[in-house]
């Protein structure tokens, strides 16, 4: 295979978009029936099976449409991998083997296993997810032909006697190549001639290494095919080993244990900040927008704001759980952030701490007169379940505030109606305090 690293958004990826996802499929088919057909062809002769010459060409047309396309990819591209690709399409794309009349040269109707090959290692790149799962196909692919390929192989070295049946004969060769290659060999073929001794002895050394491949590989991805849940039991033993060790009661490890549990459902025990914390920053700012523009643009506050002020918002909201029952502020608290609701339901309590004033769920917010008002908070609010949230601290937004004042003013503006509206609220702002700061 041609190892090389492809990056998400460079030419490799370009490969694989728009109508390319259907022609790609179909082009490794295509090149696998080329695999499979032209050593049969080879060995039998176009006489056992009708289709050869149709299929034949069929394989060169698609071949020739193939090296077009991968012609502006090279150009694209521009580098000398891409050119090695392009021009093992081009040898594939010839028929030598008419023009020379040499009819073997159709083996070289083969290398555009090459071009298969870099695909695979693309599929396998844009779906990390799946990467053991492919790794297992992948590998399941090559051995099938590599055992095509031997049995033919062996049944070019036994000769077809005149009259025979030379599906029969395939069969039987390849019977021998998988028993020899398991290391089962009934004994019931066995090699006659000193090439076909040499030839198997090949194939057993062959076999021996694919055994000790299969042993030593298959039962790692098999066991890999979820690494995030082989490692949130990993975590889950160690906290049991240190809350036994700790003698942390049983209710407060029953909570952890809970915690953990959602963590893992909801976000595979992966923490948010921690990935994003591992990106450049243009893409860093990309993968927030996304994950926060939605909530953001729900606050009445940042309706009207404009693309970069979004962006400067989505860069300070950081995320955090609370527990069922967990109390995210009570009446009173001092008033410094507010927060998005991302999953999960909470509560508004009245001041009695009893008397439920609203039920918030996804997509919703609350806190935001602690950004713009010197107050406390007028209510509890308490977590009915397990609640992502998204946080803004005052200060951040304060900040944000001051590279863009005029949506400072738009921010006094919508204070004082509502200061209006609830004439509870204390009369100072946060933003008026801050510009006489500044």
């Amino acid at each position: 295979m041609i190892d090389d690293e492809i990056s998400p958004r460079g030419a490799g990826s370009d490969e694989l978009r728009g109508p390319m996802r259907a022609w790609v499929p179909f082009m490794q088919l295509v090149a696998t029936v080329a695999a499979v057909a032209v050593p049969l062809r080879i060995v039998l002769g176009a006489g056992w099976v009708s289709a050869f010459p149709a299929i034949d060409g069929v394989v060169m047309a698609v071949f020739v449409i193939d090296a077009l396309i991968n012609l502006r990819s090279a150009r694209k591209e521009q580098t000398s991998r891409g050119w090695l690709l392009l021009a093992a399409d081009v040898v594939a794309a010839i028929p030598f083997h008419l023009r020379t009349g040499i009819f073997p040269l159709v083996f070289l109707r083969l290398v555009k296993l090459l071009r298969v090959a870099r695909w695979m290692r693309i599929w396998r790149n844009e779906r990390p997810t799946r990467w053991n799962v492919l790794r297992l196909v992948y590998f399941g692919y090559w051995l099938a032909l590599s055992v095509h390929w031997l049995a033919v192989g062996w049944l070019a070295l036994r000769g077809i006697a005149p009259g025979a049946n030379g599906w029969t004969l395939y069969l039987r060769s390849l019977y021998w190549c998988i028993s020899t290659l398991t290391t089962i060999g009934y004994g019931d073929i066995t090699p006659e001639s000193n090439p076909e001794v040499v030839y198997a002895m090949i194939v057993m050394i062959f076999g021996v290494g694919m055994y000790g491949y299969v042993i030593a590989n298959v039962s790692t991805i098999i066991t890999n095919l979820q690494p995030a849940r082989v490692r949130h039991q990993e975590s889950m033993e160690t906290l049991a080993a240190f809350m036994r060790y700790k003698r942390i009661p049983g209710d407060l490890q029953r909570r952890i244990r809970e915690y953990h549990t959602h963590v893992w459902e909801q976000r595979l025990g992966v923490d948010e900040s921690s990935i994003l914390a591992g990106l450049p920053p243009a893409l860093f700012t990309d993968v927030s927008l996304f994950l926060k523009r939605d909530i953001i643009q729900k606050v009445p506050f940042f309706r009207s704001a404009d693309e970069s002020l979004i962006r400067d918002i989505a860069l300070q909201m950081h995320p955090l759980v609370f527990t069922p029952g967990d109390v995210v502020f009570h009446v009173g608290d001092e008033g410094n952030t507010m927060y998005f609701i991302s999953r999960g339901k909470l509560e508004v309590l009245d001041r009695d701490g009893v008397t439920v004033r609203a039920t918030l769920g996804a997509g919703e917010f609350f806190g935001e007169m602690a950004l713009v008002l010197d107050q406390t908070r007028s209510a509890t609010v308490r977590a009915l379940g397990y609640c992502d949230l998204y946080r803004l601290e005052r200060d951040a937004f304060n900040a944000i505030m001051r590279r863009h004042p005029s949506f400072a003013d738009h921010i006094r503006a919508m204070t004082a109606e509502r200061q209006a509206n609830f004439p509870g609220l204390s009369p100072t702002s946060n933003i008026d305090s801050q510009a006489r700061e500044d």
